[in-house]
């Protein structure tokens, strides 16, 4: 009897499927080959059309530097708005919708919260310029090429897209380190509710002011400290926004974040413009930067409209069509901060360089009309003008080499119960001028430099020579020279500073300098002469003797 070789049904249906699975994992590993091969083709001819730019940095850059970035600036964003709102010392400012309250963690007290919040705020700093540094260190890794056109615009977008998303973010932050904006609404408030010149007539003097909601307790003794067309631009906002200090907040903050895009764009424009080869370096540096988006944007700022306008400016003085606004810009620019006037001689010398006598009279008197126009609401030839209490107001001496030399002057006095401050007095009437002789002196030498470059034929200063005088003689005043220093002041200098080659000692000074103000943000801000020394000077030792952090890594 022959033996029947019978299948398990259940087998059968085994092996179908199994041999079905392999057939097919076959077939999906084949065309996983072919999509792979395909994807690799595809990057290799973008690469290939971007001059060897590989998108690899661009993923690199987001997943490893911007997204941690992102990652940390939202809950610490979250933390400053809780932080403002508890910190007593801005609060009293702020009233109505805005009203300060304070803020505890459980089972802490006053004290212990404030603590807590400051302990977890230097941690945050520290995080965010490790960060920014990190991202530049990436980017200083790319290569460019002179065919990587495409590759710098993707990663210009970029970089202009995680700034619009941090300012958007920080247009809704209580300012935390800074009362200014809130001195900025009540010039305006002044001009469009109660029709009184903020000039000539302090808040203070304005009857019933404490009832009103729109006004703060904030610069109310002093004069305007800025220029017609900042003033008249706070009329312009608190006009639009009606008698409702919310709307003028956001409104004023709402402008400063679109500056700080535009102001990024043209940061990388006017770098291509320059010839540099990695104009995305440079945007990345001021629009990403922990402390251009904090104190821009986060505590609101006039710095960054000043800096816009003066950017735009020289934007013009680079394009031959636009030549003619460059004047009337810089005109706006020194209307906002008067910082601005260090680079008007160097800005005339270049459009008599290039022999630019229509744009050079067009614009010289376009910026007669305005000055004209802005300040005829504010001069009164009746009344006289409050020099001396807007000299007083710039020339407090305050986180500066003046205040450090008058502070290492008064402690030790202080120490030995000597007349202290009857001495520093003496002292600061004494040092003050003789810092401003000085930097005269030097302005003037610097002055004479760019003059005798210019009338040279054989090597005539180029528009990079006179930018970096801009620059220099910006940081010498700003940094060293000015009375009165704060934590955001760099915003005035750093964009042009980031118009320099990469290479260059007074870009890396300004960089590093940067990275060491978000210290400001800390309690290391308040401590007498040890800021200074720590803030100021290391920044400078660091760059002269080579070893700055923002090295040039690529050649």
């Amino acid at each position: 009897m022959l033996k029947t070789n019978t299948l398990n049904p259940l087998e059968t249906i085994r092996k179908v499927f199994r041999s079905a699975w392999l057939q097919g994992r076959s077939s999906a590993s084949k065309a996983l080959i072919l999509i792979s091969n395909e994807a690799e083709q595809r990057t290799n001819a973008v690469d290939a059309r971007n001059g060897g730019f590989s998108d690899s940095l661009l993923r690199r850059l987001q997943q490893k530097s911007l997204g941690l970035y992102s990652l940390l600036v939202i809950p610490s964003l979250l933390l400053w708005l809780y932080y403002g709102q508890s910190d007593t010392r801005l609060s009293r400012y702020i009233r109505g919708t805005w009203q300060g309250t304070i803020w505890h963690f459980p089972g802490f007290n006053e004290l212990a919260s404030r603590v807590l919040l400051d302990t977890l705020e230097a941690l945050v700093i520290v995080a965010l310029g490790w960060l920014f540094y990190r991202g530049y260190r990436l980017l200083t890794q790319q290569e460019p090429s002179p065919m990587a056109a495409d590759g710098d615009a993707a990663l210009g977008r970029t970089i202009l897209s995680w700034t619009a998303l941090c300012g958007a973010i920080l247009i809704f932050t209580t300012p935390f380190h800074s009362s200014d904006i809130f001195g900025y609404l009540n010039r305006g408030f002044q001009q469009s509710v109660f029709h009184t010149n903020p000039y000539l007539t302090t808040i203070s003097q304005i009857p019933h002011w404490q009832t009103s909601p729109l006004f703060q307790a904030h610069w109310i003794d002093n004069p305007c400290p800025y220029g017609f067309f900042f003033a008249r631009l706070t009329d312009w906002i608190t006009r639009w926004s009606g008698p409702s200090f919310t709307a003028a907040f956001l409104g004023f903050k709402i402008l400063n974040g679109l500056l700080l895009v535009a102001s990024t764009w043209l940061v990388a424009k006017i770098s291509r413009l320059l010839g540099h080869a990695k104009p995305w370096l440079a945007a990345y540096c001021w629009g990403a930067n922990p402390l251009v988006l904090l104190h821009a944007v986060g505590n609101g700022h006039n710095d960054i409209i000043m800096v816009t306008l003066l950017l735009l400016a020289l934007w013009g003085l680079l394009s031959q069509r636009l030549q003619w606004t460059c004047l009337p810009l810089l005109t706006l620019s020194i209307l906002t901060k008067y910082a601005s006037l260090l680079a008007a001689p160097f800005i005339l010398l270049a459009l008599w360089r290039k022999k630019a006598m229509v744009s050079l009279l067009t614009g010289l008197g376009l910026s007669v009309l305005l000055l004209l126009w802005l300040g005829s609401g504010y001069v009164d030839p009746a009344r006289p003008w409050p020099w001396n209490a807007l000299l007083d107001n710039a020339g407090k001496p305050q986180h500066s080499m003046i205040s450090l030399l008058a502070g290492g002057l008064y402690y030790p006095l202080k120490w030995f119960h000597a007349p202290a401050k009857a001495v520093q007095t003496q002292f600061l009437s004494v040092i003050k001028p003789l810092f401003w002789a000085a930097f005269t002196v030097f302005y003037g030498w610097r002055l004479w430099i760019s003059l005798k470059g210019i009338s040279l034929k054989a090597s005539p200063m180029t528009e990079q020579g006179l930018l970096r005088e801009i620059a220099l003689v910006s940081v010498i005043m700003i940094a060293f020279i000015s009375a009165k220093f704060h934590p955001w002041y760099p915003l005035m200098f750093l964009p042009l500073c980031l118009l320099l080659p990469e290479a260059s000692r007074l870009r890396q000074f300004a960089l590093i300098f940067a990275l060491f103000q978000l210290a400001g943000f800390t309690i290391l801000q308040n401590l007498p002469v040890l800021s200074e020394l720590l803030l100021t000077l290391v920044p400078l030792w660091l760059t002269l003797k080579g070893s700055a952090l923002f090295k040039q890594t690529g050649t």
